[in-house]
């Protein structure tokens, strides 16, 4: 458990909060590329309590500023998006993308007025079907992650993306806890034994059913660490022993293993102190592309529906998530039964999740053996935050790996083989990148 002190530390992110100020230091998601067209509606966005615009200018580059014109603070939301710059409603101020002020034609004719002033624009990226936008100190801007999807063709990478009502801390605790696989997608679990074709079949994920209690095994990294769940298990009647990698790559990343040919990544960006919004990056290999038929059919597993502007479905502690109790019935479906009794791995964690509040009171927990991920992503996050307040380098800034290089997996190996040996040697930082 954590005292309030400390949870407060790590959940909170709006104004001067110090997790707030350190998650700022890093490049963050804010839209995917799809969401702004040339000339088209400004986009409005809030990211770690702060509120901004995105916008794609008649060049077809991406711009992020603060909403509030630098005039009179009216939206820059509402403004015309046209001839390179967006054109404030109230008086008409035009600011293109990189924060510069065109034009102030409220003023004489020979003002110079617009000189004097600059808007606050942020550094913008686009890849992977994403925009990114880096919200801090400029002289502590860091390398781009640039993580081995990011450079994949637009028809390579599907993300699913969704908002929480809930903090990214409890959210990202999701992605790096192993054990509640077996339970919360326990359906998913049983379709993939079954035969289910999601992504490939699922790989070896299935083997997760076979024992709920995995062992955890812990491996800091510059970056983060990995984690081994490992798992007794049983092939061609010989024992053995399944082992899944998880990479957390601070601050708000997992990255777990993937069927053969694929990748996929996790982020969840704090919109505020309780609203988080989750991306869930599907990425081919090779030449490989994902046709909108396979879309649709990872779209039917992650259980995903229709979304509002602001990214949230339907689905919510008002109507119990869409928690379905007579499909949970085993003596009334059979086979057919649902453990979780909602539809699709997503909504169940989003579900879950959600029913904690939306900042969960970590003195009142009773953590296991199963929870060392988690216990881990807590002190590393809060000892970052500190050494950052204290003006330290904080965790993954340091250097000493490639974000391309970070590679989950998972494997069958004999009992007494070291997994760090095998799939855990996927996930380690290379020699000739590490700094002593």
């Amino acid at each position: 458990m954590l005292n309030k002190e400390d949870n407060d530390l790590l959940t909170r992110v709006e104004g001067d909060a110090p997790m707030g100020v350190l998650m700022r230091r890093y490049w963050m998601p804010v839209l995917m590329s799809e969401d702004v067209v040339s000339d088209g509606a400004p986009r409005r966005i809030k990211i770690l309590g702060g509120k901004y615009v995105v916008f794609r200018d008649s060049e077809g580059k991406v711009g992020v500023l603060d909403e509030a014109c630098p005039h009179r603070g009216a939206s820059l939301a509402l403004a015309r998006n046209e001839n390179c710059a967006l054109q404030c409603l109230y008086h008409g101020w035009r600011v293109d993308r990189t924060g510069k002020v065109v034009e102030t034609p409220s003023e004489p004719a020979d003002s110079t007025f617009k000189d004097k002033i600059r808007h606050i624009g942020y550094p913008v990226r686009e890849a992977g079907g994403l925009i990114w936008a880096y919200f801090g100190d400029p002289k502590f801007e860091p390398e781009f992650p640039a993580f081995e999807w990011t450079d994949r063709r637009p028809e390579q990478i599907y993300t699913i993306r969704v908002a929480q009502r809930c903090n990214w801390a409890q959210a990202i605790e999701g992605a790096i806890d192993a054990a509640h696989a077996n339970f919360l997608h326990n359906d998913l679990m049983r379709r993939l034994a079954e035969g289910g074709d999601y992504t490939g079949g699922g790989g070896l994920q299935n083997l997760t059913l076979v024992d709920g209690a995995p062992t955890l095994e812990i491996q800091n990294l510059p970056y983060g660490f990995q984690y081994a769940a490992v798992r007794n298990a049983v092939s061609d009647g010989k024992p053995m022993q399944y082992v899944r990698t998880t990479q957390f790559v601070a601050p708000n990343w997992a990255l777990f293993s993937a069927p053969e040919g694929w990748a996929f990544n996790q982020v969840f960006v704090p919109i505020d102190d309780e609203n988080t919004v989750f991306y869930f990056i599907h990425a081919r290999e090779g030449d490989e592309i994902i046709d909108e038929p396979y879309r649709a059919k990872i779209l039917e597993w992650s259980g995903v529906g229709d979304l509002d502007d602001d990214f949230h479905m339907d689905f919510h502690s008002g109507n119990m998530w869409r928690q379905d109790r007579d499909l949970m019935d085993r003596k009334k479906h059979g086979d057919h039964f649902s453990f979780s009794g909602m539809t699709g791995n997503q909504t169940e964690d989003l579900g879950v999740q959600e029913s904690m509040g939306p900042i969960e009171d970590r003195t009142r927990e009773h953590l296991g053996t199963s929870d060392l991920a988690v216990i881990r992503m807590r002190r590393l996050m809060l000892d970052a935050a500190r050494r950052n307040t204290r003006g330290e380098t904080p965790l993954a800034l340091g250097g000493g790996f490639l974000y391309g290089e970070i590679r989950p997996g998972e494997d069958l190996i004999e009992p007494g083989v070291r997994w760090q040996e095998t799939v855990g040697s996927r996930g380690e930082v290379p020699a000739t990148t590490r700094t002593v």
